[in-house]
């Protein structure tokens, strides 16, 4: 018996997207589950796959859920943010980072009263010396508030163990949920509990009426370094605070802007590009012989992305430390080939200086370049006015 994963969206009438789950839903119907789940016992062959009723609460696999984040199917795992066919043309931090799972996140509404997380990371390093394992390796909760349009912080999840961590918190049957998954690790295995007989449904469209994601493409700051938990990294806040899904395609190190990574860009329909890739990359004109010059490698990759996808707005980032001074030569190429390119007749281009890239108070990184809590917010709000201008969500008062 095959199973399969629907959606469906009424238009006539508003109703919300549901996921339809095997002969239920990912609304996944507690009498046709529980049946499953009781034959099961007695004939494997008739286990609803990814369904599981155990001391009170089903647990729905990740794979059934409404993510966003994840851009690509054709991958090694199913949490990994590029393609299984990345090759040695990029380099090795890209391809071993990809299973990271910055900037996925579940979002969906329930009518359980009490939701339960288990996952397993996907490497047996949680935290580094600057960043906790909150933030490298743990989850966070969000739940909307309808009467402030506002996403609110509700808890994190913990871990503590490389076997994986599991977290149950009350909840609000009805309240749209939002769950982050790991910046500086992924997950091999990830589960949500509701209870027997509850429902989980997918949220409907966007307030914002952006459907397509925006893609970050960057350095460990936008990685999600260092912050102390996945919802605070600064391209989560902006999609809160947008209302627009995002695509993080942060490497740490690693983000030297190869030609082939155009390419992957390429193959995600965006609402908009951003590069913000200045920190991992060297300059001729500052004597760098490293293969990641940004006058070999950022001209040639923006005008490949405005070649495939020529109608998506692009925004070009300069790049940031806690005393956000003059423009370095990295800074200075960039803004030159921004104005080449607008001279050139190019529309939809956004450029970002980094004047506003953190407060003035120089409290805003672990390290003076990696950005804490703190510099996240500043950062957030630096690049969400960029992508609102580039989305033209000013002119529409959003």
């Amino acid at each position: 018996m095959t199973f399969i994963n629907r959606k469906e969206w009424n238009v006539a009438n508003g109703k919300r997207l549901t996921v339809r789950i095997a002969a239920c839903t990912v609304a996944v119907f507690a009498a046709g589950a529980a049946l499953a789940n009781d034959i099961a016992k007695y004939d494997k062959n008739m286990a609803v796959e990814g369904i599981v009723v155990t001391n009170g609460i089903k647990w729905i696999d990740g794979k059934l859920l409404p993510i966003e984040g994840r851009a690509f199917n054709d991958v090694d795992h199913y949490y990994d943010r590029l393609p299984a066919g990345v090759t040695t043309n990029v380099n090795g931090g890209v391809r071993n980072m990809k299973h990271h799972t910055s900037g996925m996140q579940f979002r969906f509404t329930t009518d359980s009263s009490k939701l339960s997380f288990k996952w397993i990371p996907y490497n047996q390093n949680l935290s580094m010396d600057h960043m906790p394992s909150t933030g490298v390796s743990g989850i966070d909760v969000y739940r909307f508030d309808a009467k402030s349009g506002r996403w609110f912080y509700v808890k994190t999840g913990r871990i503590t163990k490389a076997n994986g961590a599991q977290m149950q918190i009350p909840w609000t049957p009805g309240t749209p949920c939002l769950v982050n998954l790991p910046l500086y690790n992924g997950v091999r295995e990830f589960s949500l509990g509701v209870e027997p007989n509850a429902t989980v449904s997918a949220l409907g469209p966007r307030k914002s009426g952006i459907d397509k994601p925006v893609v970050f493409y960057g350095t460990s700051i936008t990685h999600g370094g260092c912050c102390s938990r996945p919802g605070l990294a600064f391209v989560n806040i902006v999609g809160r605070d947008l209302d627009v899904p995002v695509v993080n395609l942060g490497f740490s190190g690693s983000g030297a802007m190869e030609f082939e990574m155009s390419e992957h860009l390429a193959r995600i329909d965006a609402s908009c590009y951003v590069l913000d890739c200045l920190w991992n990359m060297g300059s001729l004109a500052s004597g760098a012989r490293n293969g990641r010059n940004v006058e070999e490698n950022y001209e040639p990759f923006i005008r490949n992305l405005r070649a495939k996808r020529p109608d998506v707005p692009i925004v070009m980032a300069e790049s940031c430390d806690v005393y956000c001074g003059g423009q370095n030569a990295k800074d200075k190429y960039i803004k030159q080939l921004y104005d080449k390119l607008v001279a050139e007749g190019w529309k939809n281009l956004v450029y970002l200086p980094k004047d506003d890239m953190y407060r003035d108070d120089f409290e805003g990184t672990v390290d003076g370049c990696h950005p804490n809590d703190w510099g996240m917010m500043s950062l957030a709000r630096a690049f969400g006015g960029a992508v609102r201008k580039a989305l033209g969500l000013w002119e529409r008062g959003l």
